[in-house]
């Protein structure tokens, strides 16, 4: 095989496993310098470092998408289109029905019992201003990094089905290191993977997976004050939560998502947004097949 086979495809692009490989590089080095600049300046790097992470995965998402492949930076995912809205909407409400969805059943259960931290309104006007901040910079972070440019890109070579499973075994890997963690929880943040990938499929737009990854979280961890794949917010909750019963009902100190409930609960919703006609894709979404139409529409003029 010529050495430059390996590299590039028939049409002389880059491989996709190597422009992946490029991402992480790129992410790597931008990461440390963006860490390495703000030390210099912020004294406690701990409260900002969720934004210098996100800070640190759009440098390579703009450098691939912008100036490398030369397409615009929206066709990752990021469209400004009219159902945009929609779709953010759409990601709340199911995601906050599936993780109430797994309280009802434990609160039934009698699992979970939640008593009142009272607070004042404006107390609580702040706590949720902060979780929400919190929530939300955390969770398109992580979209924009485990359902953006690297698995985009692996999806147009080695096609979904191969690209969700593989990112969401990465997606899973990432939280092996969070307190507390279980195998039963890792294997549920796979299927988490599976779910905020389908739905990503589904609208070929990020907002819809945001908004699902963004009010899993805040329902779990300020509205109904569960630990979050095993770190606890103990600020940014409502109540004090006060679990009992077998952790595989519960998910004991790892939070929710290390139960059975949630197991049922996320392939429930995985089938729902992969059979429903609710979630589809907008007229003015980018997407490769649409880009190679209008090319040569326009190339044949």
């Amino acid at each position: 095989m010529n050495l430059q086979n390996i590299f590039l495809d028939e049409l002389g692009n880059i491989r996709s496993g190597w422009r992946v490989v490029l991402f992480l590089l790129i992410l790597f080095a931008s990461a440390s310098i963006v860490f390495t600049l703000a030390a210099a300046i912020i004294s406690d790097l701990q409260i900002y470092s969720p934004m210098l992470i996100l800070i640190s995965i759009f440098i390579p998402t703009v450098l691939l998408v912008k100036m490398f492949e030369k397409r615009p930076l929206h066709s990752v995912g990021l469209p400004l289109h009219k159902r945009m809205p929609v779709e953010l909407a759409q990601g709340v409400i199911v995601g906050g029905i599936m993780m109430s969805t797994v309280f009802i059943v434990q609160y039934a259960g009698g699992f979970i019992e939640l008593e009142w931290r009272g607070f004042t309104s404006i107390d609580l006007a702040g706590i949720i201003v902060t979780s929400l901040t919190i929530f939300i910079i955390t969770g398109f972070s992580e979209e924009l990094f485990f359902r953006g440019y690297p698995f985009q890109t692996l999806v147009e070579s080695i096609k979904a089905p191969a690209a969700v499973i593989i990112m969401s075994v990465a997606f899973s890997i990432a939280h092996m290191a969070n307190p507390n963690t279980t195998a039963l929880g890792l294997f549920n943040i796979f299927l988490a993977g599976v779910w905020l990938s389908i739905a990503y499929l589904k609208t070929r737009t990020l907002w819809f997976p945001v908004g699902l990854h963004v009010s899993w979280n805040f329902f779990q961890g300020t509205i109904f004050s569960y630990p979050v794949s095993g770190h606890m917010f103990e600020e940014q909750s409502l109540f004090i939560a006060s679990l009992s019963g077998p952790a595989l009902l519960t998910g004991g100190e790892f939070g929710p998502e290390g139960s059975v409930i949630a197991t049922l609960v996320l392939l429930l919703g995985t089938v729902y947004i992969y059979k429903s006609n609710f979630f589809k894709i907008g007229e003015e979404v980018w997407t490769v097949d649409r880009y190679i139409r209008e090319e040569l529409e326009r190339f044949t003029k």
